[in-house]
């Protein structure tokens, strides 16, 4: 039998690994999600490395669209894709879940990191936020670090 002052302690304890392990595992998406989620994400990658830029930003979400007009949109990637370079890699990750966004509404949104490999820069991460809009996962985000 475990003495009263060490089971105070042990119930403590456990709760407090409680309270830092549940919202990591929460934020990690269901299987489902992530691979709906990663598909639309490679299809977006697919236009952007064809230099579809246009396209890209039409498939995307409406809030994004409403953050960026599609000709300041095509303009930045083709900027971006002049000094980067081709393509020669990109891996996924990992993806994130979370009902929340800064400056977005409540919903459901899965953040997906690449590390990607261009001509001219040899480690980039591209970060894309994809959301659920009106039944359909779309892309609500897209950065380049």
């Amino acid at each position: 039998m475990i003495p009263k002052q060490f089971r105070i302690h042990l119930v403590l304890i456990v709760a407090a690994v409680f309270m830092i392990i549940y919202p990591i595992l929460n934020e990690k998406p269901d299987t489902e999600k992530a691979e709906k989620a990663t598909v639309v994400a490679k299809e977006f990658f697919q236009l952007i490395d064809a230099g579809q830029y246009a396209e890209s930003w039409q498939m995307s979400a409406d809030m994004m669209k409403e953050k960026v007009t599609e000709k300041d949109w095509v303009e930045k990637l083709t900027k971006a894709r002049s000094l980067s370079g081709e393509l020669i890699e990109r891996v996924k990750k990992s993806a994130s879940y979370s009902p929340t966004a800064q400056d977005s509404p409540d919903g459901e949104y899965i953040s997906l990191i690449f590390k990607s490999k261009y001509q001219r820069a040899e480690s980039v991460s591209e970060y894309v936020t994809v959301m659920l809009e009106g039944g359909h996962w779309k892309v609500a985000g897209y950065f380049i670090q």
